[in-house]
């Protein structure tokens, strides 16, 4: 199969949208752990006071802590997220009118895609994995590096991009 996709920058800045958390993952993960771990102890600390120990204010003092820690850890998450698609909307705004067509061409072997700037031909087995997000199939090569191959619904059309997931469901068990 093989689709020649004209781009939109609509399209590419919601589909940046949806790999943002994908790309920043760690560090998301981290703010979450430590924002758990901090609620965690609190309530095991109220508990332990409620029953009359006041080896409770420990826990509470830790879960205090980690709560305060996560704080910054999301406030970075944030920033990296919105200053990642704030240069994502200036490059496109310098090559929107230049871009041209991508062409992506499923193959029993390999995905091929084909830009005015690059060509890639992906073997199946370099990917880690698929998404179906907001009917956007993500094929995840690095996705901590934002190596992830996009093809939304609205792009190739709904018969074409349920026979692309069966495809890629094959491929990528």
């Amino acid at each position: 199969m093989k689709f020649e996709i004209p781009f939109n920058s609509d399209i590419y800045l919601n589909q940046t949208e949806l790999i943002i958390p994908l790309i920043y993952k760690p560090y998301l993960k981290d703010a979450r752990e430590s924002l758990i771990v901090g609620l965690i102890s609190t309530l095991i600390g109220i508990s332990i006071i409620m029953g009359k120990s006041y080896l409770g204010i420990v826990f509470i003092v830790l879960g205090i802590f980690y709560i305060v820690k996560a704080y910054p850890k999301f406030q970075l998450y944030n920033k990296l997220k919105s200053t990642y698609f704030e240069k994502i909307k200036e490059k496109v705004a310098e090559v929107e009118s230049d871009f041209g067509n991508g062409i992506f061409e499923f193959k029993d072997e390999s995905i091929k895609y084909v830009d005015k700037n690059i060509t890639r031909d992906i073997k199946w087995t370099e990917f880690k994995g698929f998404k179906i997000k907001e009917s956007n199939l993500l094929m995840l090569l690095e996705p901590e590096k934002g190596d992830i191959m996009i093809i939304g619904e609205n792009e190739i059309g709904s018969e074409n991009f349920k026979k692309i997931v069966e495809l890629v469901k094959t491929k990528l068990k």
